[in-house]
Order: structure tokens, then sequence, then C-alpha cells
């Protein structure tokens, strides 16, 4: 076993010597997916069915509970405008972790609020819970590759 030590120790130098690539900003990057989370609470609850596609990168997908997955820009908005035309929303969506990693990021996040009803009809709850996965755009910007989410009340 004392043979193998002046080895380690060898490779442990040469590794510890080595060129490393910059440490990323990840307090701007965080600050960024925090902005875009704002963001997005904004857009739900102005009702912005083209600016609630927009917060999504290309070939992004998205995976409702309890419904198919939508997977083209065009669905996306028709989804959002869907809801926007039956339910004015006021709600907040709160990060409860985010990771980064390196130009991928997720997201768990909380939405807790409420649905109005445009025609008649009682006030929907809201409490769901999300995961979010993002990707950094060529500009640098942060955009939803992947969000899936489910509620926490019961049906």
């Amino acid at each position: 076993m004392r043979r193998r030590w002046p080895a380690v120790l060898a490779v442990c130098a040469v590794i510890g010597c080595e060129a490393r690539p910059p440490e990323a900003d990840t307090g701007a990057d965080e600050a960024a997916i925090r902005a875009l989370l704002e963001h997005a609470t904004a857009v739900n609850n102005a009702g912005d069915a083209a600016a609630w596609a927009e917060l999504f990168a290309p070939g992004a997908v998205f995976m409702p509970a309890n419904a198919p997955e939508v997977t083209t820009p065009a669905g996306l908005e028709q989804l959002a405008a869907a809801r926007f035309s039956s339910f004015d929303s006021d709600v907040v969506i709160s990060p409860v972790e985010i990771v980064l990693l390196g130009d991928w990021a997720f997201s768990r996040t909380t939405v807790r609020g409420s649905l109005s009803p445009k025609a008649e009809g009682e006030l929907v709850a809201v409490d769901l819970k999300e995961i979010a996965i993002y990707q950094r755009q060529p500009d640098g910007s942060w955009k939803v590759a992947r969000l899936i989410g489910n509620s926490n009340l019961p049906e």
C-alpha cells in the first residue's frame, strides 16, 4: 500500500496544476432564472399567451398534468390562449430550489394563487408543484426547455 502513495501524490500534483476553466458566474445565472420566474408570474397574471409561449426555448416540451404534452410554439400559445380566455390569473411562481449545471439548470417551484372564471363560476384555487429545466440561449438568456407539474389539491 505504501508503494502506491508516491504515484497517487504525483497524479494529484499533476491534476492540481492543470489549467481549469474559469468559474461560471452562478450568481448572475441564478438571478436570471429568478427574473424569468418573476416574468412568468407577470405574464400569467397579465393573460399574455404570446409572452407565455416566448418563455420556452425552441424544441421545448410542456407536460401539463392529465393532458397531452405540448411540443410546438404554436401549441404552447394556443394552450395559454385557451386558459387565459377562460380565466383571469392571480398566481405567484416561487422557486424552492435552483440548481445550475453549466448551460442547463433546473428549478423546483410552487405556483399558488387563484383563477377567476371570466364567465360564471367559482374561484379556482391554484396550488401546484413544478419542475422546470432551463437552457441557456445563444444570446446568454435562459428559457424553459422542459416543464412538468401537478396539483397539490385533491380532485
